[in-house]
C-alpha cells in the first residue's frame, strides 16, 4: 500500500479547491455536486498514476436484496488497491429515482472521502460571525430524516426500537451529525436492515 499512499498524497497536493456549486432548497444549504468533486480530483489522480473504478454492487442476505456502491483506488504502476463501500439508503429501494439519488449521494461521499476533499467551510464562516448574523441551527430531525432507515437500524442494534427518527430519545438528538456518521458506518458494515413495518 506504500506506493498508493505516496501517489495519493502527491495527488492531493495538486487538487484545487472544492466549491459548493449547488443548493439544497429542502435543507437551505449549499453543497458540492459529484461533478464538481470529480472535476477537482480526477486530473490530479490521473497525473500521479491513480485510477478510480466505481462499481454498483448487490448482495442477497436472508432473501433480501441490498445494494451498495464501491469505489476502488488503484495505483497503476504497483497494482496496489484500496477499496471503500457504502450501503445505498433509499426510503423505497424499488423507486428508480430514489435509488439513483442514493447512488449519486454515495458516490460523492466515497470520492470526497477517498481524496480527503471537503467543500468551502460554511460552518467555519458561520461560527466566525457575530451571533446576530449567524444562521439559526437546523432542526435535528430534518437533518436525520434522509438517513432514517440507517438510524432505525443503528438504534435497534443498541436496543432502542423506533419506527421513525422523531421517536428517538432526546439525548440522541444532541449531536445529529455524529449520529448520522455512526448510522452510515453501521449500515455499511452490517448492510441495510429490512424496513420496519409501518
Amino acid at each position: 500500500m506504500k506506493e498508493l499512499i505516496k501517489a495519493l498524497n502527491a495527488a492531493k497536493q495538486d487538487m484545487g479547491t472544492l466549491k459548493n456549486n449547488a443548493r439544497n432548497g429542502h435543507f437551505n444549504s449549499d453543497y458540492a455536486t459529484l461533478d464538481e468533486v470529480i472535476r477537482v480530483a480526477e486530473p490530479a489522480l490521473t497525473k500521479h498514476g491513480i485510477e478510480i473504478v466505481e462499481t454498483p454492487q448487490a448482495d442477497v442476505i436472508d432473501g433480501v436484496l441490498y445494494q451498495f456502491q464501491q469505489l476502488d483506488i488503484y495505483h497503476v504502476d504497483s497494482g496496489e488497491c484500496k477499496s471503500s463501500r457504502i450501503a445505498l439508503i433509499a426510503r423505497d429501494p424499488s423507486n428508480p429515482q430514489q435509488l439513483k439519488s442514493a447512488r449519486t449521494y454515495s458516490r460523492r461521499q466515497l470520492w470526497e472521502s477517498a481524496c480527503s476533499l471537503s467543500p468551502s467551510d460554511d460552518d467555519g464562516n458561520a461560527a466566525s460571525q457575530d451571533t446576530s448574523k449567524a444562521q439559526p441551527a437546523q432542526d435535528p430531525l430534518a437533518l436525520l430524516k434522509p438517513h432514517e432507515a440507517a438510524i432505525i437500524a443503528l438504534a435497534a442494534s443498541k436496543g432502542t426500537i423506533i419506527t421513525a427518527v422523531h421517536e428517538l430519545p432526546a439525548k440522541w438528538l444532541q449531536s445529529p451529525q455524529k449520529l448520522i456518521a455512526a448510522a452510515q458506518e453501521y449500515a455499511a458494515k452490517n448492510t441495510v436492515t429490512k424496513e420496519v413495518a409501518k
